[in-house]
């Protein structure tokens, strides 16, 4: 088979699927049908989108059973508990992520009394009966005393022993619970708890913890413990710290709610839980979804919740959100204050409001909690209620010299909480419309595909507005920027979900800041560039190596889905000349390079992006005659 003959057949194919996603996303009606639930369960999946700095993800159906993370990984330690006639039931989080001290470190105290040896003491020196009595006393830690830990000993010698007195009044406490060793060490260190060996360990230059096995927890006893510690200076500073510590329990009363439902839609996520003789619906909710409303990049969410019983049977309920603010962000300073009928509650970035009648604030040990009672019964006021979540991101947008605002404060006016009062003052508005449009795209998403489809398509709006920033640019265009800036091939990958759900704004808002910078005289190239920084810097590339072909395609064939989909040749002609200019790119490099045939291609291959791309183009030409004679 001739190479042009084998192009052509590569290039009616890719066409032919082009097309069939451009029909699928002009066929969208409204359903006559309503489908209440999607009866997808990803393994993954983002709960609230505020910004890339902090949207909320769960695995699976884990809810109630580990905390929500965030996308760097770090877990957010939100806990959510219901309280039933007096008996707790947790349907968010997990009970604690910190631990309590039983013996701390010195940076969790003002240090701590320990005998100590540079030299080896002899046989037995770590067990409980040993004397120490002739020992140096001094306070942990131990090393340099000029450092930026806090030492309270100087030690410079190759080694050191150590031996601390532990006092345990009631073992039993720890039953049920996980007990660490929590240590820091430069360089080797080997722990003994009453004589026995519990572990060893290399550098580390902040706090670690180890878990204590079974056996190693069986070594504690009622009384004087004495955990012993040898460490080694290989050179360098020296530096040991070591505490007994145990799981913080907050809600160790409180039994894991029944999991009886998790709905995954495209605007929210929808779970019920049995909580005794109470089921309770929690919606979270992203505003930044919504059609309706201009609401794009805000963030703002919220949590609804509903309580419901059979019968008319009374009871006893309160709802309580615990955030570890002291975890989360390594300060224990919280704000609060009643506003326009909203409790605020804000540390550092975060902000949480619920409404301020029956609403009940605390903050004990780091941890600030919002709690509200609740009424069994028809009236739906007083069964319900929203938490509000806000997030400040710290940091702004620099783009070719001037700073670009985010698309929620365009004028550099607007305050967090003002955007979650309006969000809360609307809550229930805001979550029927999120109905209405989940029943029209979970239609949509099952008459064009299976369940694996409807599965991989529904998530993947929220996980777009999750990685995405909202950013307003001059002559009010929109961009949409990841933290790569104005990554080409993202952005492509990005298109699929975009054309499904009909946002060609989003759509133009990612191509919109790499045609701004193409058509900027400082980017000479005959080719889009791969990305144009990485954020909040933008003109700085991250990939070096252009991808040229690569870039130069996607963008072709992206305006093309652009145009075809808004059936208006508006948006092409305004970057017509950049256009023109990058399918002559595609046609030189087809024409100059010359490619062995090697079997079947895939996308990626510069071959077959250079037919694709000049395809587009060639489509972009029959568009401008036709939709211009319209």
């Amino acid at each position: 088979m001739e190479i042009r003959t084998y192009h052509n057949l590569v290039m009616t194919w890719r066409m032919m699927m082009l097309s069939g996603i451009i029909l699928l996303i002009c066929s969208c009606h409204p359903d006559k049908e309503l489908l209440p639930f999607s009866g997808i369960a990803p393994s993954k999946h983002i709960l609230l989108a505020l910004s890339p700095d902090f949207s909320i993800s769960v695995t699976g159906d884990t809810i109630n059973r580990s905390y929500s993370c965030l996308r760097s990984g770090k877990e957010f330690p939100l806990t959510g508990i219901l309280r039933v006639d007096g008996k707790a039931y947790r349907f968010l989080g997990g009970d604690s992520l910190r631990i309590l001290p039983l013996a701390p470190l010195s940076n969790d105290s003002f240090g701590w009394s320990a005998k100590y040896s540079y030299l080896f003491p002899g046989k037995g020196w770590e067990q409980c009966g040993y004397d120490d009595s002739l020992w140096n006393e001094g306070k942990g830690a131990f090393g340099p005393l000029r450092g930026a830990y806090p030492v309270y000993t100087a030690w410079g010698a190759e080694n050191i022993y150590v031996r601390r007195h532990v006092k345990v009044d009631q073992k039993e406490v720890l039953e049920g619970r996980k007990v660490y060793i929590r240590y820091i060490c430069d360089d080797q260190v080997k722990l003994y708890c009453n004589g026995n060996y519990l572990f060893e360990k290399g550098f580390t230059n902040r706090p670690k913890c180890q878990r204590l096995t079974g056996e190693g927890m069986n070594q504690i006893v009622n009384g004087n413990n004495v955990l012993a510690a040898y460490c080694r200076n290989t050179g360098g500073p020296a530096l040991l710290d070591f505490g007994l510590y145990i799981e913080n329990k907050n809600y160790g009363d409180a039994e894991p709610a029944t999991l009886k439902l998790m709905d995954v839609q495209a605007m929210h996520t929808r779970t019920v839980f049995q909580c005794g003789d109470v089921e309770l619906s929690i919606d979270f909710v992203s505003p930044s979804l919504s059609e309706k409303w201009d609401l794009a990049g805000w963030p703002v969410g919220f949590v609804s919740y509903q309580t419901h019983t059979e019968g008319k049977q009374q009871h006893n309920i309160k709802i309580l959100f615990d955030v570890d603010m002291e975890w989360m962000f390594g300060k224990s300073k919280v704000n609060s204050w009643v506003e326009q009928g909203w409790h605020f509650v804000k540390s550092d970035s975060l902000y949480l409001a619920m409404a301020a009648d029956e609403t009940t604030f605390s903050c004990m040990d780091g941890h600030a909690i919002l709690s509200q009672k609740l009424y069994v019964g028809n009236e739906e006021d007083k069964n319900s209620g929203v938490l509000l979540v806000g997030y400040e991101e710290g940091q702004v947008l620099q783009y070719d010299g001037e700073v670009l605002s985010p698309l929620w404060n365009s004028d550099g006016t607007r305050e967090v909480k003002e955007s979650m009062k309006s969000v809360g003052n609307r809550y229930k508005e805001l979550k029927a419309e999120c109905d209405l449009l989940d029943n029209r795209w979970n239609s949509k998403a099952f008459r064009a595909g299976d369940k694996g489809f409807a599965e991989q398509m529904l998530p993947a709006y929220r996980n777009f507005v999750s990685s995405h920033r909202f950013m307003s640019f001059s002559d009010n265009k929109l961009f949409c920027l990841g933290d790569t800036l104005g990554n080409v091939r993202e952005a492509y990958k990005s298109f699929p979900v975009l054309l499904f759900f009909n946002r060609t704004d989003w759509m133009r808002g990612l191509l919109d800041p790499i045609f701004e910078y193409c058509e900027d005289i400082h980017w000479s190239k005959k080719y889009p560039p791969y990305d144009i920084g990485l954020y909040p810097v933008a003109g700085k590339q991250v990939k070096l190596e252009d991808c040229a072909v690569e870039a130069a395609a996607n963008m072709l064939m992206m305006t093309t889905a652009v145009v075809e989909a808004e059936q208006d040749f508006s948006y092409a002609d305004m970057h017509w000349e950049q256009l023109g200019m990058w399918a002559d790119y595609l046609q030189k490099k087809m024409k100059k390079e010359t490619y062995p045939f090697t079997g079947l291609l895939d996308e990626n291959d510069e071959r077959v992006k250079c037919v694709l791309g000049l395809a587009a183009y060639r489509k972009l030409i029959q568009l401008k005659g036709s939709l211009w004679a319209r």
